[in-house]
């Protein structure tokens, strides 16, 4: 019923609408010609919105006012803590701080502070008494505001809290160092100070070992490990002697690591570690020479390569023995930072203790250092290192197991008259297996013989596999002992060289072992610096990756390598905020 009444209604409706529109009448005819214009209809819905707008950006605006006071509250908190906290200050701490706050220009909101002190240690708190935390006022928040838009009673905020607060302490903490510096052949060259990158990083480096060991508060406040690396780390004998090394050979003072080696600070004394084969893998030239490898690992190869520098110093606090060591330190090889920050990661490692035991018993460590490295969760102990490099990461070869271990296919007899004679084995040749060969060890005017023997001469003694790597390189091997001996295409050089020796870690392999290195130092707390010096743009992206943070990353040039390094000395005998 009530339906069937709107509808006649709507009708008649309709019907007068229409005879009003139909009347010529010109006044009639523009009323309802505005009566049906909607122009303008969404005029009200964009007020809407824009209030909305208003009410979201001045809460944003609230907020932003007062992040600002009170990131400002914190930071002359901070600094506050640093002055009041030191071993020096003579002013109570509370003066301190009202001072601080004044000069800010925020008289009257310092926090309390609180002072725990004794004779070599001082701690400083800082914090507000309930009820007294500053405060800032809100516009666009406030009830205030919402009554001028009629929205009385809708719970507005008419002040935000702008708290802060901290802690610092003084006191004789123990900070354990590895300094991590590129010794790789590209230090040789001139820097923009106009003397070898090698020399201004030395005299940098003489100079943050003053600044720290100097001025001390105790005999005993820094342990300082140096890390030299190129191709590889020396390791040295000593170090390795106390910690559980592969046996194929005695010549190499270097070890390698695995890919997964690199995800974890640690270098157990139990676990077996693969020594580094003695082989010179890309040489080309003289038969018998230094390569990057050899100069990188072993420290008295020849008589004349000054290499003994270059092997780990762990655990130092002579301030004499160590800017000797560093005078000692020369240029040559490759780059492998990962491999270098690897080794001073573990000299900080608590699985390094027994290491250190063993080495404090035999006398190469001081005894002072006995109990180092600390653990991680132990108090008032900081752990750093420091990274120092001029390039990117380069090449690694790795000694395959076919040729670590056992008897090499060729015997040697030294002639007196400076020839070599080789006799090289072919077990798939039918007939005599054993090629015959000379060859004059100074002269590029090489003879070969091409006359194959049932057996080598009696007085020719079998080369092992180390043996033969220490003789010769490897292109030798392959080129002229190999070829020549008709062995298999898998020895001997062509397309793809001679793989049947070696394998090859990229560089790019290699900065994903410096990254996977540098996130597990960083997970155990461990500060890492990175200096780049003269690095190229995207040496210096995975140096400052590497870091604790931007701000512990320097690119420098020429004698700023100095200040890079007394400025990180200055920090580390600086104040530490511990919250």
């Amino acid at each position: 019923m009530t339906q069937d009444i709107i509808s006649t209604l709507n009708e008649a409706h309709e019907e007068t609408r229409k005879h009003a529109c139909g009347f010529k009448s010109a006044v009639r005819q523009k009323l309802c010609k505005f009566r049906k214009d909607e122009d303008g209809s969404l005029i009200i819905f964009a007020l809407y919105i824009f209030v909305i707008m208003l009410v979201v950006g001045g809460i944003a605006v609230d907020v932003m006012r007062s992040e600002y006071q009170r990131t400002k509250i914190q930071y002359t908190t901070d600094r506050a803590l640093l002055a009041a906290a030191s071993l020096k200050q003579t002013v109570p701490a509370q003066e301190v701080f009202d001072d601080y706050f004044a000069k800010s220009g925020m008289a009257g909101m310092a926090p309390v502070a609180t002072v725990d002190a004794s004779l070599n240690y001082r701690k400083v708190s800082a914090a507000y008494p309930e009820g007294q935390t500053p405060k800032i006022d809100t516009i666009f928040m406030s009830n205030a505001f919402r009554t001028l838009l009629h929205r009385e009673n809708a719970g507005g905020v008419d002040q935000l809290m702008t708290s802060a607060a901290g802690t610092a302490e003084d006191g004789v903490e123990k900070i354990e160092i590895s300094l991590v510096l590129d010794v790789s052949g590209s230090m040789r060259w001139s820097s923009k100070s106009g003397q070898a990158k090698i020399d201004d990083l030395k005299d940098a480096a003489k100079e943050f070992v003053d600044t720290l060991l100097l001025n001390q508060p105790e005999d005993d406040t820094y342990s300082i490990s140096i890390v030299p690396y190129s191709t590889q780390v020396t390791a040295g004998e000593t170090l390795l002697s106390h910690y559980n090394v592969s046996s194929e050979h005695n010549s190499s003072n270097c070890v390698d690591f695995t890919a997964a080696s690199f995800d974890s600070t640690t270098v157990s004394p139990l676990i077996e570690l693969q020594r580094t084969g003695h082989f010179a893998p890309t040489t080309y030239s003289d038969y018998r020479p230094p390569s990057d490898l050899r100069r990188a690992c072993f420290a008295d190869y020849r008589s004349n390569w000054p290499y003994a520098p270059r092997m780990i110093l762990p655990l130092s606090g002579d301030n004499d023995a160590l800017k000797d060591y560093i005078d000692g330190l020369n240029a040559a090889g490759w780059t492998s930072t990962e491999i270098g920050i690897k080794w001073g990661a573990a000299l900080l490692d608590p699985s390094a203790q027994s290491v250190v035991t063993g080495l404090i018993e035999d006398s190469d460590v001081d005894a002072k250092f006995a109990g180092r490295p600390f653990n991680y969760t132990e108090d008032n102990i900081l752990k750093v290192i420091v990274v120092m490099t001029d390039g990117a990461n380069t090449n690694q070869y790795l000694l395959n197991d076919s040729v670590k271990d056992g008897m090499s296919p060729v015997w040697l007899e030294t002639q007196t008259n400076g020839n070599n004679k080789y006799w090289v084995r072919n077990e798939d040749r039918s007939g005599d297996q054993y090629r015959r060969l000379f060859y004059y060890e100074d002269s590029d005017d090489r003879f070969r013989s091409i006359r194959w023997r049932a057996s080598p001469e009696s007085d020719a003694t079998q080369l092992s596999w180390q043996e033969l790597w220490a003789h010769a390189p490897m292109k030798f091997v392959s080129d002229e002992l190999f070829y020549y001996a008709g062995l298999d295409s898998s020895w001997t050089s062509g397309s793809n060289g001679w793989p049947g020796f070696y394998s090859r870690v990229s560089g790019a392999a290699k900065d994903t072992r410096m990254s996977n290195i540098c996130t597990a130092v960083k997970s155990n707390n461990t500060l890492i610096f990175t200096i780049g010096f003269e690095v190229s743009d995207s040496n210096a992206t995975k140096l400052s990756a590497c870091a604790t943070s931007a701000g512990h990353f320097y690119r420098v040039e020429g004698v700023e390598i100095s200040e890079a390094f007394a400025s990180i000395a200055a920090q580390l005998n600086s104040l530490r905020l511990t919250h």
